[in-house]
């Protein structure tokens, strides 16, 4: 399936790495889908409370924004791949430590370096992206590699689907996910472009300049890790909901993920990337508000759960898009790392003020926030629709 987008693609791209990335991606993917509920999951069985879940959760939110500061000077000495790969086998030991602790002053500390070491390949091979993709092609490149990375989302769950979450076992199975994550940027040593870095990835900067785009990173990423961390709890913790939705649910999210992302593209190139990415946020929670009144059929929450985060991730894609018509050369790669900055302390603040609404009342908390987020988006793609059309 990805080397009929690959082909399709190669027209788009001025150099080699766009299918290696992409296999990469879907690994990490996969680490993530499946660490993430396995987190959840394992933490409800000691007893934890929605709001340090959500903390716990989001606390590898730190290290990737991190990283996004790091990274230039690292590579600027060590080099792309070398910086890639170390931090994904420092990411691989920190998925197997947690495991082994109940301290949560651990737990923190663990998930912030497990995030730095994500970071690290997360930041630099989107920066790879925008340099070897062409203008015309941007979006749909930047649809392949979401694409690819929900792939690995829908994947990575059937680990725990295997065998459990209450062991040990899964822990090493989903580690094992960034080694092999490492391999296809290792093959890419003989390609590695020479990215030229423009001033820090300042969030504050991305915001200025092109607010719609920073918006975009917390719809996408406040809402996206709240619903991958926090439904399955909810599920868990609700007396009527179909059982099988526990781990049912997010990868119904994650295939939602994997089908729309490149459909979106394409509208987003015919119709406008602002108008599209307001309809989807617009339908995409809503539909997400939707799921925790239907738990009781598993078939509309999955229906749901493959709609409504299928279209909100979407919004990343588009966000990147719009970031490359706004940021042109080097500029684009500190504007990447503001806008991964924004993504994950959106990542760290969604789930757990979603955490603390859940914890007010289970049945509202996470449509009021989802809500909130989406009405705030709407407003200012609105008030920004004459300053920049697409941007």
């Amino acid at each position: 399936m990805f080397r009929d987008h690959i082909n399709t693609a190669d027209k788009l791209t001025t150099a080699p790495g766009l299918f290696m990335i992409t296999l990469s991606s879907i690994a990490l993917g996969a680490a993530f889908g499946g660490y993430l509920p396995l987190i959840s999951l394992w933490l409800e069985t000691l007893g934890i409370s929605f709001q340090k879940i959500g903390l716990v959760s989001g606390m590898a939110a730190l290290g990737i924004v991190s990283s996004a500061y790091f990274a230039p000077h690292l590579v600027a000495r060590y080099g792309n791949i070398p910086v890639i790969n170390i931090g994904l086998c420092l990411a691989a030991v920190m998925m197997v430590a947690l495991r082994f602790t109940e301290s949560m002053a651990l737990w923190l500390v663990i998930r912030f370096i497990g995030g730095l070491g994500l970071g690290l390949h997360w930041v630099l091979t989107e920066a790879w992206l925008a340099r070897i993709a062409a203008d015309q092609g941007r979006t749909r490149v930047m649809a392949i590699y979401a694409t690819a990375v929900g792939l690995g989302f829908a994947v990575g769950p059937g680990i725990i689907w295997l065998f459990g979450f209450e062991t040990a076992t899964p822990f090493f199975l989903i580690a094992i996910l960034p080694v092999i994550g490492a391999l296809p940027i290792y093959a890419l040593r003989r390609h590695e472009p020479k990215i030229t870095f423009t001033g820090g990835g300042s969030p504050l900067r991305l915001i200025r300049r092109a607010p719609t785009v920073a918006m975009a990173c917390v719809v996408a990423g406040g809402v996206d890790l709240a619903l991958i961390t926090l439904m399955p709890v909810i599920v868990a913790r609700t007396p009527e909901a179909a059982t099988m939705l526990t781990l049912s649910i997010v990868p119904a999210m994650a295939v939602g993920n994997v089908v729309l992302q490149y459909p979106i593209a394409l509208l987003a190139d015919r119709y406008g990337l602002r108008r599209i990415g307001m309809i989807i946020a617009t339908i995409g929670l809503a539909l997400c508000s939707l799921i925790p009144f239907f738990l009781h059929s598993a078939l509309l929450a999955l229906i749901l759960a493959f709609l409504g985060a299928g279209l909100v991730y979407g919004l990343y894609s588009i966000g990147l898009a719009m970031l490359a018509k706004r940021f042109t050369g080097g500029e684009i790669i500190a504007a990447n790392a503001g806008f991964v900055i924004i993504f994950e302390l959106s990542n760290l603040a969604g789930p757990a003020i979603a955490g603390i609404l859940l914890d007010i009342n289970m049945r509202l908390g996470l449509p009021i926030f989802m809500v909130s987020v989406g009405i705030f988006y709407l407003l200012v793609s609105w008030f920004r629709r004459n300053a920049n059309p697409d941007r």
